[in-house]
């Protein structure tokens, strides 16, 4: 089943926001339930977030218990936010319309199931699918344990050039095997991982991604939709493709065609995106293996194991190209850059 942690995003070393307490920077944040007694939680939730971060009414289910755990992030135009919210009945009512709000949010449901309900329209969302509600209108998202969801919030005058008649992509299905969703779940994580994120240059390009993935995924305007092929699929194919790479560099048999195979498209194109920042996928790959074999010469928890050893874990099975490759990058043989490591710790 899927879950919030499938998007691999640590949790654990973000900030927490808490109700009364300053928020400080601009990062992304951790909002959860578990420091508040049972009894309060919904009154807590329904005065900090449910009105000043989404303007949500939040009414709790019977018989089930009423838990949060999420995190939130902004970009330029987009809120992103994700974790677990599991029973409640979330929503914009005629009573909290006209204020402003007017902004468009693909709901994805990573755990459910998940009741949507808005303009007449209701169905349940199974897991892995996704929907995009109107937070000018007024709707309903019920949440049944484990209560896993993912939310992009974009305003309506951003998103609106890049989908065909958005007005009537409201509350459409949108099945788990869309290629734009799926990349689009995996993109998502770099809002949060990418080392650079702070760089505005670098959040404006994952926001723009994020943007063009979210327009194919319920419906990119023709004109646009060649743009965000040629962009955002790129760039989320790239990510996913690197991400596997590093997930797997312990096996020597990493090919382009291993990679083009398991992604679904061709050795050819998997080139294309590694020559389209310098580079081939060859080479990407090296590097990768030369820094995680370095990484582990010099983690003292490995000090005992043979650098052969160490070779096969970072994916050489040729050790005599691992010691020449490695010297090439590093200017030093494996045992000089161990050994030098233990003196700098002694």
């Amino acid at each position: 089943m899927a879950d919030m942690d499938n998007l691999a995003i640590d949790r654990s070393n973000l900030p927490r926001l808490r109700p009364g307490v300053p928020r400080s920077g601009a990062g992304p944040v951790r909002f959860s339930l578990d420091e508040v007694p049972a009894r309060d939680r919904l009154a807590v939730y329904r005065d900090f977030f449910g009105r000043s971060v989404c303007r949500f009414e939040i009414d709790p289910l019977d018989g089930i218990r009423f838990d949060v755990d999420v995190m939130l992030h902004s970009l330029p135009g987009l809120q992103l936010f994700t974790g677990k919210v599991q029973g409640a009945r979330c929503g914009r009512p005629p009573s909290l319309l006209g204020d402003g709000t007017d902004g468009l949010a693909l709901v994805v449901n990573l755990a459910g199931p998940y009741l949507a309900s808005q303009l007449g329209k209701e169905f349940v969302l199974d897991d892995g699918e996704a929907t995009l509600v109107s937070e000018a209108d007024p709707f309903f998202l019920t949440h049944h344990p484990p209560g896993g969801l993912l939310v992009l919030r974009v305003p309506r005058a951003l998103l609106a050039p890049l989908v065909t008649r958005p007005e009537d992509r409201i509350l459409n299905r949108i099945p788990s095997e869309t290629s734009a969703l799926r990349l689009l779940r995996s993109y998502v994580a770099l809002a949060w991982s990418e080392p650079g994120i702070e760089d505005q240059a670098i959040r404006q390009s994952v926001a723009t991604h994020l943007h063009e993935l979210l327009a194919l995924a319920v419906g990119a305007a023709p004109d646009s939709e060649a743009a965000a092929i040629g962009r955002g699929m790129r760039a989320a194919r790239l990510h996913a493709i690197k991400k596997d790479i590093a997930e797997n560099l312990n096996q020597a048999s990493l090919s382009v065609a291993e990679i083009a195979r398991r992604h679904a498209c061709t050795p050819r194109f998997v080139q294309r995106l590694f020559e389209a920042e310098g580079t081939t996928l060859t080479e990407y790959v090296l590097d990768q293996r030369l820094a995680r074999a370095h990484r582990l010469l010099t983690d003292p928890r490995r000090a005992g194991e043979k650098i052969g050893a160490i070779a096969l874990d970072a994916g050489f099975s040729d050790l005599s190209y691992f010691n020449r490759a490695f010297r090439r990058r590093f200017g030093d043989t494996p045992s000089g850059v161990r050994a030098e490591a233990t003196k700098m710790r002694s």
